[in-house]
């Protein structure tokens, strides 16, 4: 396991220099609110995107969070946290591969079925950016849709990129105000290697 995937933060508590963020996204979870947006994470390569992207997956899956937090003890923390298993609600989308009309028209036919399951799913779309115009159209509709007796949307994305200007503003409007993920002082990254050697 490289060292970069063995010391990533798994809780927001080892999360660095993102307290703004890491607060509202916790009082979100703690509220019950986290179904009724969409999200967007900008920031440089390297800064944490998709960090924050799946411990806030996590905590909008777990069964019983803790103060906003994943528990990490139950089934679906635990089959989220294991590399060699797949989460049924959970899909992680490379946008910069998958980023045609169709690939998005797949994810829209799936919102169906758990829309009979009942069960929420949570995508995350790492470089959202690179996502074609005609593949944004397609996420409009279901991302401003509910769920039936819910104020929650029938699609919950997470966006993570380095361009949000090219993200169309019609997506932006669906989701939270955009977080910016703000890159570390050198200050602070030598800490934490210090903590880790």
């Amino acid at each position: 396991m490289s060292l970069d995937d063995k010391y990533r933060p798994r809780v927001y508590a080892d999360v660095l220099g993102q307290d703004g963020t890491v607060q509202i996204l916790k009082e979100i979870v703690k509220q019950g609110r986290g179904f009724r947006q969409s999200y967007v994470f900008a920031g440089q390569y390297g800064s944490g995107k998709t960090t924050q992207a799946r411990i806030l997956a996590r905590a909008l899956l777990c069964e019983d969070p803790q103060d906003g937090e994943p528990c990490d003890v139950c089934t679906s923390c635990k089959v989220m946290l294991d590399p060699n298993k797949e989460h049924d609600d959970y899909v992680e989308v490379d946008a910069a591969n998958h980023s045609k009309k169709e690939d998005i028209a797949r994810i829209v036919e799936d919102l169906q079925f758990g829309t009979f399951s009942g069960r929420q799913k949570v995508y995350i779309f790492d470089e959202s950016h690179e996502l074609s115009k005609s593949a944004m159209d397609a996420l409009l509709l279901p991302l401003e849709n509910t769920r039936p007796g819910s104020e929650d949307k029938m699609l919950v994305c997470i966006f993570c990129t380095t361009e949000p200007a090219k993200m169309r503003s019609a997506i932006l409007s669906r989701c939270a105000p955009v977080f910016k993920i703000k890159v570390n002082p050198p200050e602070v990254i030598a800490e934490r290697l210090a903590q880790i050697c």
